[in-house]
């Protein structure tokens, strides 16, 4: 079993280098969690990604506070979230404590740079290794879930739509095929 303490370092590591909102984060958690603690599997990271992604709060704290719990129980939520919250929590505070004045040197204008470019890595990386999870199964290319891909990526992409619209749209899609087709 997990303990507290460990679920804490391992989130308090992830919060410390992520870097581009939660989304920069996913490779991250999936290393963590999945390659490294074998903590979670790829489809029950997946589905715990889906359930953070479709509630209310930034995906890295939702994912922190589900997955800690399903590990340890209340504890377990409450450190996990509090590991994934406190590395942005201090280094807003120090810039708030007069580091500000530095951000906008020719040094941290290369810094983030290379941050940003580092965070488009990882969210590819994040796509592609969540893509197969979702995409594949049993070595199969699940086409019915690469039309609800396509179609959620077109609301949002070419119809401007809110993020919220595809998820929703592909979820009542997946129930309809479900009850309808039986697929």
């Amino acid at each position: 079993m997990v303990s507290p303490l460990e679920l804490f370092i391992v989130f308090f590591k992830i919060g410390l280098f992520m870097f581009g909102g939660g989304y920069g984060g996913i490779a991250l958690l999936h290393k963590e969690l999945v390659e490294i603690n074998k903590w979670l599997s790829d489809e029950e990271f997946v589905e715990i990604l889906g359930i953070a992604e479709s509630t209310p709060g930034p995906v890295a704290i939702n994912s922190a506070t589900y997955i800690g719990y399903k590990l340890c129980g209340v504890l377990g939520s409450l450190t996990a979230t509090l590991g994934v919250v406190l590395p942005a929590y201090l280094v807003i505070l120090a810039i708030a404590a007069g580091l500000s004045k530095y951000l906008d040197t020719p040094l941290a204008k290369v810094l983030f740079r290379g941050i940003n470019a580092a965070v488009v890595a990882l969210i590819f990386i994040a796509l592609l290794k969540v893509g197969q999870t979702v995409l594949i199964k049993n070595g199969v290319l699940d086409l019915i879930s690469l039309a609800i891909g396509v179609i959620a990526f077109l609301i949002v992409y070419a119809l401007n739509q809110h993020p919220i619209v595809a998820i929703l749209t592909s979820a009542g899609l997946s129930l309809t095929l479900k009850f309808l087709f039986g697929i």
